[in-house]
């Protein structure tokens, strides 16, 4: 059947809005939480395992989607995602590159992973961006750049719990650490998956999470041994 009406809707509107990403790259899906603000407010702080849990069997999910993922990397309320082409010359990018299907199914698959694992009714949504990185070397500094995130999130937050907005205002990392010892309390002593954040990479029965991670800064080999290597 011609349907002279549909393919004219696809080739004005719909194809010139299709992006694709550069074939033979790596390519990073950061997906978010939405207003988890609100989400978190009721739960455990500075930690919760439970929360913490459910974005890991979430991530889980997601990498068995996948095609070409290599290793996911979660902390706070959000999981970034690494994938490529590289193998075969006939390898081909997830949904051959399409931003917006890659964008649009990870958010989801995302958010009903979350939502079978995490026993709560209140609703979660989950965003998601897509980019592409030209070299081995920036991926690496990607990953660097979102665990510093994720340590300065976890001072932050267990600063949070002990002092108010007001009197950590301006106070540098050092600062924060002192006002913690002066509560009694030890940044160093929490998880090491609070402080640095978790990695979901592919295992001999499919995937794993590594709640025990390194600072990548000074075990690089870490990082070096999961991201994938250019044709």
């Amino acid at each position: 059947m011609n349907d002279e009406l549909g393919n004219r809707i696809k080739s004005y509107y719909e194809d010139p809005a299709r992006v694709l990403l550069p074939r033979k790259t790596w390519v990073v899906i950061r997906v978010d939480g939405k207003g988890f603000h609100t989400f978190t407010k009721h739960l455990e702080r500075p930690y919760s395992r439970p929360l913490a849990d459910a974005l890991d069997a979430a991530a889980l999910f997601v990498a068995s989607q996948m095609a070409g993922f290599a290793l996911a990397y979660g902390q706070s309320d959000e999981y970034s995602f690494l994938l490529s082409d590289f193998g075969r010359d006939d390898s081909r990018m997830w949904f051959d590159g399409s931003v917006q299907k890659i964008a649009s199914i990870t958010a989801s698959l995302f958010t009903a992973g979350f939502h079978r694992a995490y026993a709560n009714a209140a609703f979660a949504a989950f965003d998601a961006r897509v980019f592409a990185i030209p070299n081995r070397r920036e991926v690496e500094r990607y990953f660097l750049w979102r665990q510093a995130d994720a340590t300065r999130n976890s001072l932050n937050m267990l600063a949070s719990t002990h002092y108010t907005h007001e009197e950590l205002l301006g106070k540098s990392a050092t600062e924060k650490h002192d006002l913690l010892h002066a509560k009694g309390e030890n940044w160093a002593k929490w998880p090491a998956d609070f402080k640095r954040g978790r990695v979901v990479h592919p295992a001999a029965n499919g995937f794993a999470v590594d709640k025990e991670i390194p600072i990548f800064t000074r075990e690089p080999g870490y990082l070096n041994g999961l991201i994938p290597e250019a044709d």
